[in-house]
């Protein structure tokens, strides 16, 4: 399925496809691939959001959002105007180990258009997807001009569970909407492929989750018994929804099947998410930092933005510095709900937690059902590792969890003290 804004981005910039190679052995270096920038603070990922679309049993659309602000324009010779090179290519393999390529394909494009241009534009090709099983995507973008490369790992899932990538979201416009979650003005709408489906089952819930704990604590992580606020019915005719609205806070779960949890989720956050422009959110995040009597003194009934930066600035020992600490901390809480959103925010992940504490780290590597931080130089011994095993959650693909050490103690302590400096 192809949808209007999109057709019209490619019909102007696309030059030539050209599907390669299939089912060939290869050396796999997906294992090994350095995803960090995906996580940077500084680069500005070329690709900012992929959805996957199941369109038949053998057929899977990938849609890829990218900035062109991020590509390096330049003239050509013979030429009077900015041109954009750059080429999208896959490989997709059972696995992160696997060294067979099942299906590839690259696609080369030009761009005179969006020359410093700040929207963003949506590309989508498809890719065999035959039988039943779930593979892995290595997607490259490359930056011609700038002879840069930019890696993204896409999971396919098609096990014979209805999941998330057998529905399709759209806005009012036509356009895919990659992230799980929507705000207050998001009209949307429901696309699938299996047309006999006549009806949605949502499962409304309203719970609210707390923060991470530290990555040295040995609790066990909570148990949640989810049980739904409110049940009710969508109609679907001939695959699609009408609009949808939802402006109350929680997430709502849509399944096709009420015998089974497989489905879909989408996750309604506070309004303006991933920003935190409401002074009122901004207590909760100070946890990670303060001690209890602090906590409990920003929380306080009051005029809380202004004791988070009196706090801040006492820390720092000045104002113009407490007010930039508290801004760097602050951009670590957004970055985190932009990159590790779940079924909470994710800032409360715990990817989010050593995000926000640590920074960005150095390296970050996938394997099957694993992903693995490292700070500090990877060939020393005395380099810190974090490794986040992916969980098998109804509500989200993006759900990971810190295997905690007591070790980490430590350096955690070490890394608040360098916040409190």
């Amino acid at each position: 399925m192809s949808l209007k804004s999109t057709q019209l981005a490619i019909w102007i910039i696309i030059i030539y496809l050209s599907v390669l190679y299939t089912g060939c052995s290869v050396k796999n270096q997906f294992s090994v691939i350095n995803f960090a920038p995906l996580y940077s603070e500084q680069e500005k990922p070329l690709i900012t959001g992929v959805r996957v679309f199941h369109e038949s049993d053998s057929l899977s659309r990938i849609y890829v959002r990218y900035r062109p602000s991020s590509l390096k324009y330049e003239v050509k010779v013979g030429s009077n105007f900015n041109r954009a090179d750059y080429t999208f290519s896959y490989k997709i393999f059972k696995n992160y180990e696997s060294k067979i390529v099942l299906d590839s394909g690259a696609f080369r494009l030009y761009d005179s258009l969006y020359f410093q241009n700040q929207l963003s534009l949506v590309y989508n090709f498809s890719v065999k997807t035959p039988g039943l099983g779930n593979w892995v995507v290595e997607l490259k973008f490359s930056d011609l001009n700038r002879a840069a490369e930019s890696y993204y790992p896409v999971q396919i899932n098609k096990s014979g569970n209805e999941n998330a990538q057998d529905f399709l979201l759209v806005d009012e416009n036509d356009e895919v909407i990659f992230e799980d979650w929507i705000n207050w003005k998001t009209r949307f709408r429901i696309i699938t492929t299996k047309t006999n489906i006549e009806n949605l089952f949502v499962d409304y819930y309203d719970q609210v989750f707390p923060e991470a704990s530290p990555p040295f604590s040995m609790a066990h992580a909570p148990v949640y018994q989810l049980t739904p606020k409110e049940r009710f019915v969508i109609k679907v005719d001939n695959g699609i929804t009408d609009y949808l609205q939802y402006g109350r806070e929680g997430f709502f779960h849509f399944r096709s099947d009420t015998s089974a949890m497989n489905g879909f989720t989408l996750f309604r956050f506070h309004d303006d998410y991933p920003q935190m422009n409401d002074d009122r959110l901004l207590p909760s995040p100070m946890r990670y930092l303060t001690t209890d009597a602090e906590f409990d003194a920003i929380t306080a009934a009051g005029d809380s933005k202004a004791k988070i930066e009196k706090f801040w600035i006492e820390i720092a020992g000045n104002e113009s510095r407490g007010l930039k600490l508290m801004s760097d901390y602050f951009s670590r809480v957004e970055l985190a709900n932009l990159y590790f959103s779940s079924y909470k925010e994710g800032w409360k992940t715990d990817r989010g937690l050593i995000y926000i504490i640590f920074g960005p780290p150095v390296q970050v590597y996938r394997r099957s059902g694993i992903e693995t931080w490292i700070y500090g130089d990877p060939q020393k011994r005395s380099n810190l590792r974090f490794d986040f095993l992916a969980n098998q959650n109804p509500f989200t693909f993006n759900d990971f969890e810190l295997i905690r050490q007591p070790d980490f103690k430590s350096p955690y302590y070490i890394a608040v003290d360098f916040w409190r400096r």
